[in-house]
């Protein structure tokens, strides 16, 4: 057999693999997992108010403008090495999504999205994949360390002298850590430097990879940034609307910070997308009882709630991504000819 029928033969097995292996996780996660039960056994109750089917239109109508701004900022980003449409982009978003579902902290969705790719050194392509997801961790941090500062001061006695000082001690930190996360991504740059002193005579072998983050001066990486937040705020905003949906009582700007919260707290925990959800579940019903127990208003109900809004949110922004990503998996080219422009 030679070397051509071999790609063809050996793309067509990945791909294979890639849907057989992201169906049956979300089959499993879906039908055999007991995350969802509980929502099924409350649905008629949330489901009778009159705000309910309003929320969760809207939080559907958001989840592609998610994604279509997801396509963008990755669109931005690899034009750099390889012109590519929005339709393009907008398949390897969904593609790199059906990859990650096997795959630990999402590491798939830089392999899932390069390999669309036709000309572009494959390796290139994923360093330019990671500034774009360092620009989304960094949105994360920043709203989620906002988040804890405005948090603490619920949870603990502002009148007491010692958590006073350690809420001081508690803001310099935030403030030291976001001031030096914002220098070093806005001087990715710089790191083609670093990298040429550090590596010495090795430089050669490596300097068409460490070229890659003098591509993007700092404002284009303002502008990454920029669309990370705004798809930030829009996630954000569907969690918001499906907690109202599911009747839990809490306002919206407690909501934000609760939320920036769990999603901080998901960033610090390493999980795989078939774990996610019950992970998701856990972490949002401790920030919550955190919250509402002190108060009262923390109830079975409003535990079922948040179990629920989480779920809906990880089908929404996960799950059905990754199925529309699996119609997308034929275009893939795992194997390609060398063409001299890379791997």
């Amino acid at each position: 057999m030679d070397k051509t029928k071999l790609r063809k033969s050996y793309n067509i097995l990945i791909r294979l693999a890639i849907v057989l292996l992201t169906v049956y996780f979300i089959y499993d996660q879906v039908f055999y997992r007991k995350d969802l039960k509980a929502i099924i056994d409350y649905f008629p109750e949330f489901s009778s108010s009159k705000q309910f089917y309003l929320n969760l239109v809207f939080a559907i109508i958001l989840f592609p403008i998610n994604q279509v701004l997801e396509a963008i900022k990755w669109k931005y980003l690899i034009g750099k090495l390889e012109k590519v449409s929005i339709w393009t982009a907008t398949k390897a978003v969904l593609t790199g999504v059906s990859v990650s579902m096997f795959m630990p902290n999402r590491v798939g969705d830089y392999l899932g999205r390069v390999f669309v790719l036709r000309k572009a050194n494959r390796i290139q392509a994923v360093l330019v994949t990671i500034i774009g997801s360092m620009a989304q961790l960094l949105t994360t941090i920043i709203y989620g360390c906002l988040a804890v500062l405005f948090f603490f001061p619920w949870y603990r006695d502002m009148d007491d002298q010692m958590n006073l000082w350690v809420y001081s001690g508690l803001v310099l930190m935030i403030v030291i850590l976001l001031f030096t996360s914002v220098f070093a991504y806005l001087n990715f740059a710089s790191f083609s430097d670093i990298i040429r002193r550090v590596s010495g005579r090795f430089y050669n072998k490596i300097n068409k990879y460490s070229e890659v983050f003098a591509l993007y001066r700092v404002k284009s990486l303002v502008l990454v940034l920029l669309i990370s937040t705004l798809r930030y705020i829009i996630f954000s905003f569907q969690f918001y609307l499906l907690l109202r949906a599911f009747q839990v009582p809490v306002n919206y700007y407690s909501a934000i910070v609760l939320i920036g919260l769990i999603y901080l707290m998901m960033t610090i925990i390493p999980t795989i997308a078939l774990t996610e959800l019950g992970v998701r579940g856990s972490v949002s019903l401790f920030v919550f009882t955190m919250y509402l127990s002190p108060s009262g208003l923390w109830t079975e109900q409003a535990g079922v709630g948040v179990v629920s809004a989480t779920s809906v949110l990880w089908l929404l922004n996960l799950a059905i991504p990754a199925i529309l990503g699996v119609i997308f998996v034929y275009s893939l080219r795992f194997f390609r000819k060398n063409n001299g422009n890379g791997n």
